[in-house]
């Protein structure tokens, strides 16, 4: 399970065309990675969804210039978030969402921020 220390809403941007909130996620536990969670509005106005995260092992020391033999950052699939074993990865994840949304003022700042959510969209939550 992933524990959420910190949470602060960075920037709007663009995944495959739907409007999301990056949030920069900082880890509860000592070696854990800091997240790159992409929130957008559900179908349900009310809800979010994550569409995309992104797991970051930059580090000052190698990641300041052009290093194409270090990689800081690598998407997390859906089948990938989560520990095994219990509770089953699915719930993590609706627990780690859960739990994200829960820090103080995200959910007013994505509810400001966010526009509404779209019929249209082309790509699948995680």
């Amino acid at each position: 399970m992933y524990y959420i220390k910190d949470a602060k809403f960075s920037r709007i941007t663009e995944h495959e065309g739907v409007p999301c909130a990056e949030i920069i996620v900082s880890p509860g536990a000592a070696l854990a990675p800091d997240l790159y969670v992409y929130v957008a509005r559900a179908a349900d106005e009310e809800q979010y969804e994550i569409i995309k995260m992104l797991k970051s092992d930059a580090s000052l020391d190698i990641d300041w210039f052009d290093n194409s033999m270090h990689q800081a950052f690598h998407v997390i699939k859906e089948e990938e978030f989560g520990d095994e074993g219990w509770p089953e990865p699915a719930k993590q994840r609706e627990q780690f969402k859960l739990n994200l949304l829960a820090h103080p003022d995200l959910s007013v700042k994505l509810k400001a921020v966010l526009p509404p959510y779209s019929n249209n969209r082309q790509i699948k939550p995680l």
